[in-house]
């Protein structure tokens, strides 16, 4: 017994010391095809180990750079796997988190340890969940929890979710804009369209839900229409009233027409040539995304 012991012991740290040159190999493959794409991943010091029974990367005060249009850095980020399931990776990212871009000034993002999960198949593009928790922009927002999950769909769609919990927005000079819970569930077809399958929004006994397409335009915009209904339309015009871009005439108008439908309204959200519209009332002028 004790010689069979022996015998696996040294079997399975050959395999460890083999598997894990084959994963720097691989992983300086990766990031050099990610390079020539404008993705690049700096670190202070690099660090492999997890030895007998995982395998770990660690990279100290990493920044992530794409071309010149985003660099983002954090305090430590650490990618692991089970030595028996490699193809299943778990990042964890330590903040505070800055940001920095063409049109964006640096924005300073505290959490707590980030976990993304991703499984990698030989066959088929990788699954992501992704998971952050107590995110807080200092005088922009705050939100309790955030979720993402992305996986492949047939004929070259990805199937997405997200879910936010306890969000707070504070736009510059009006009123903070909270949210209960939000959740959106759809489906990204090849040519970048986003079904949405189901949007659902609540704050306090208020809900607003919905469907339909969006995609971005060729001015980098938000295009397209969700077909949405509420079960309070005075309580969702309170809250979101503050924030449309329209004079008090206009809000007054667009509460009649509504409050036509009753209580319990149905309307289309239209996000057209730059504009946004709620119904036939135009509501707020699009700026592009990136």
């Amino acid at each position: 017994p004790l010689f069979a012991v022996v015998a696996l012991a040294a079997a399975w740290s050959a395999y460890w010391f083999i598997a894990i040159a084959f994963a720097k190999e691989t992983a300086a493959e990766e990031r050099r095809k990610l390079a020539e794409r404008g993705l690049i991943l700096q670190c202070v010091q690099e660090r492999w180990g997890g030895y007998p029974f995982r395998f770990e990367f660690h990279c100290a005060s990493p920044v992530l750079t794409f071309k010149d249009r985003l660099q983002a850095s954090s305090q430590n980020l650490q990618i692991v796997a089970l030595a028996y399931n490699p193809w299943q990776l778990v990042a964890l990212l330590d903040g505070p988190t800055t940001a920095i871009g063409r049109n964006l000034l640096p924005v300073s993002a505290s959490h707590q340890r980030v976990m993304a999960s991703l499984t990698v198949g030989r066959d088929k593009p990788p699954s992501l969940s992704a998971e952050i928790p107590k995110l807080a922009i200092a005088g922009r927002m705050t939100v309790d929890r955030v979720m993402f999950h992305a996986r492949p769909e047939p004929e070259g769609a990805t199937g997405v979710a997200a879910s936010v919990t306890k969000l707070n927005y504070q736009p510059e000079g009006r009123p903070e804009l909270m949210m209960d819970q939000g959740d959106i569930v759809g489906t990204i077809t090849r040519d970048n369209t986003l079904n949405v399958d189901k949007i659902e929004l609540a704050q306090g006994t208020v809900r607003y839900w919905g469907t339909g397409d969006v995609t971005i335009d060729s001015g980098k915009r938000m295009a397209g229409k969700l077909s949405t209904k509420t079960n309070d339309l005075d309580g969702l015009l309170t809250i979101v009233e503050p924030h449309l871009d329209i004079s008090p005439q206009q809000k007054d108008g667009l509460r009649s027409v509504l409050g036509l439908l009753g209580n319990e309204a149905k309307a289309d959200i239209i996000a057209r040539d730059g504009q946004l519209y709620i119904g036939p009332f135009k509501v707020a002028d699009l700026t592009p995304l990136y």
